[in-house]
């Protein structure tokens, strides 16, 4: 598994860009919709943003996962991660007749199945990479997320969506992180090949 992250950290960069980009957006864009029109448009944007979020971190997930098949026998959890995020999101956006207590739900009952698997994923690293606890904190914050959506039930549609950017925010990092960490990881891998490489090309001669 370590392999396929590392040929694929620039996926997890621009799943953690995405992610940040996503809830700057939502902080900054909530408090300049005039109040009048906040609760009549708040619904169907908590709609389309989250189904938006999901269906592209999803889409990257699983790119990353097939391009990495084969390298590994790990990327079933890219894969799974990915295919539940998308699949949250698509059944979001294409359903018309959810209330909000059933967005809430749906949107809860998603990011606790990804932060499940991701903190799978991250003990998986464990034994290849000293700085796993960035994809088990990515796991932990989606998982409590979820789990504290599911106990409070949702609040107000504005509420929900500060939660989901400070969501957003706090596992956009963790996956920055770690994608950081793995392109310094394959930085080393290839300068340590190259010494490699040097060292027998001068013992040969």
């Amino acid at each position: 598994m370590i392999r396929m992250l590392i040929r694929n950290w620039w996926l997890l960069l621009v799943r953690g860009v995405f992610a940040i980009f996503f809830a700057l957006f939502i902080f900054f864009f909530l408090p300049f919709v005039p109040a009048a029109l906040l609760r009549p448009l708040a619904f169907a944007g908590l709609v389309v943003i989250f189904s938006v979020f999901a269906i592209v971190t999803g889409a990257i997930t699983i790119a990353a996962a097939v391009r990495g098949a084969g390298q590994g026998g790990s990327a079933w959890l890219l894969l799974a991660d990915g295919i539940a995020v998308t699949a949250g999101g698509l059944v979001l956006l294409l359903s018309p007749v959810f209330t909000l207590f059933h967005v809430v739900q749906l949107i809860a009952a998603t990011t606790f199945l990804v932060g499940m698997l991701e903190l799978v994923a991250g003990f998986h690293l464990r034994r290849h990479l000293t700085d796993e606890w960035l994809l088990v904190s990515g796991g932990i914050i989606s998982t409590v997320f979820g789990a504290c959506l599911f106990l409070t039930r949702g609040g107000d549609v504005q509420s929900v969506l500060t939660w989901i950017a400070i969501y957003a925010l706090a596992n956009g990092l963790a996956i920055l992180g770690l994608a950081l960490r793995l392109r310094r990881l394959r930085q080393e891998v290839h300068a340590l090949a190259g010494n490699g490489r040097a060292k027998a090309h001068s013992g040969a001669a």
